[in-house]
């Protein structure tokens, strides 16, 4: 069974979200539901708070954009929480 994607409400979440291209929103949700399909995509990194980082790229008006969430997992409520976002634009040749 797929574990369930929640967005972390926080200002900085909030901020990045809304300052997104509408257009880009589909696609970032495919990606955060194929990360629900597969909870263990991405790598767990050892920091003062343990956390798991999922990258991804989409690509959207000439410019390649390369995303990493960060994330917590629940196995118990399977339930993955994206506690940060975070964005790298590099334009088109």
């Amino acid at each position: 069974m797929p574990y369930k994607v929640e967005i972390a409400n926080t200002k900085s979440n909030n901020s990045f979200l809304a300052n997104l291209p509408k257009e880009i929103i589909p696609e970032l949700k495919k990606h955060l539901k194929h990360l629900g399909q597969h909870p263990y995509l991405g790598r767990s990194v050892e920091a003062p708070i343990p956390a798991y980082i999922y990258s991804f790229e989409i690509t959207h008006q000439d410019q390649k954009n390369t995303f990493v969430v960060s994330y917590k997992m629940d196995e118990n409520s399977e339930t993955i929480s994206i506690t940060s976002f975070g964005r790298h634009n590099i334009k088109k040749s």
